[in-house]
């Protein structure tokens, strides 16, 4: 299963819960009982001259996963974090960086995106909540997310192998008795490798991945990703069955339900948008 980041406390009393609640409120200068000019308190700092808002070390401890220590300490970390995104940000401007293609398109691709996605969480909706029905529905005809769920323990291996390298390198795999075997034979030929192990759940794997490893045994390997300069291999180690009940599953279910709603409702705007459109490519073979 993917390792996910949890949130840590440096102590776990109530009134501690409570600090980190109003962190926020510290940034914000909010307290009117000390008789502190709200609007001076809007900026924390100058780099240089340049201004660190309230607003932007907001911004920033709302993306944290991880908080250590007290809500002072957590908020000095926060605004030296910012500090020292205004000095990298202001390096790569004297660098040029903004000037450059490949950065001025990865900006406009994002700024797109946000855009997009703004406009989907607007429009694009179920207007009610799925059935009971639909999500017993769904949860009959997936029994490998939920009712045959299993979590499986891999062995990942990725391989730095060339292009026309990679058919002997795969070849060698199949006729390994096993994969230390082949580790074995990848030592002795001094190929570059890392490896790793972990548990997946089914529904932390894309389709795709999900298919290949389910087609597999256990002690069988399956190849998960080629590309110009590596191989990616994931060896089954172990499978653990995990149901989830149907109770515990609806909120999920509900969810996904709720977004397969809103991806069929993009889809159907699209088709009639690209129908009251006027569209002529002008770089495709015909």
């Amino acid at each position: 299963m993917k390792n996910q980041q949890q949130t840590r406390f440096s102590l776990c009393s109530r009134s501690m819960l409570l600090g980190l609640m109003c962190v926020p409120f510290f940034l914000a200068g909010c307290s009117s009982s000390h008789g502190v000019d709200k609007g001076k308190t809007q900026v924390v700092a100058k780099v240089n001259g340049e201004e660190v808002t309230v607003h932007e070390v907001n911004q920033y401890m709302s993306h944290l996963t991880q908080l250590d220590g007290t809500p002072e300490q957590m908020r000095k970390q926060a605004i030296d974090a910012v500090i020292d995104q205004h000095l990298l940000q202001t390096a790569a401007k004297q660098a040029k960086l903004d000037r450059d293609v490949n950065v001025v398109q990865a900006e406009l691709d994002s700024k797109k995106n946000i855009l997009i996605d703004a406009y989907k969480a607007r429009q694009f909706h179920s207007g009610t909540a799925p059935t009971d029905q639909q999500i017993a529905a769904y949860y009959q005809s997936h029994p490998v997310l939920f009712s045959d769920r299993k979590l499986y323990q891999l062995q990942q291996l990725r391989v730095q192998s060339s292009a026309e390298n990679q058919t002997s390198l795969l070849a060698q795999l199949k006729q390994s008795d096993n994969i230390d075997a082949f580790v074995h034979w990848l030592d002795a030929q001094h190929i570059p490798y890392d490896t790793s192990n972990t548990t997946k759940a089914p529904e932390d794997m894309s389709p795709s991945e999900r298919s290949l490893i389910m087609q597999i045994k256990v002690g069988e390997a399956a190849i998960l990703n080629q590309d110009q300069d590596s191989i990616s291999i994931d060896l089954l180690l172990a499978t653990q069955p995990q149901p989830i009940s149907l109770a515990h599953a609806q909120l999920r279910i509900r969810d996904l339900l709720i977004a397969e709603s809103a991806a069929q409702q993009v889809a159907l705007w699209l088709k009639q948008a690209r129908l009251n459109s006027k569209i002529v490519y002008t770089d495709i073979a015909q």
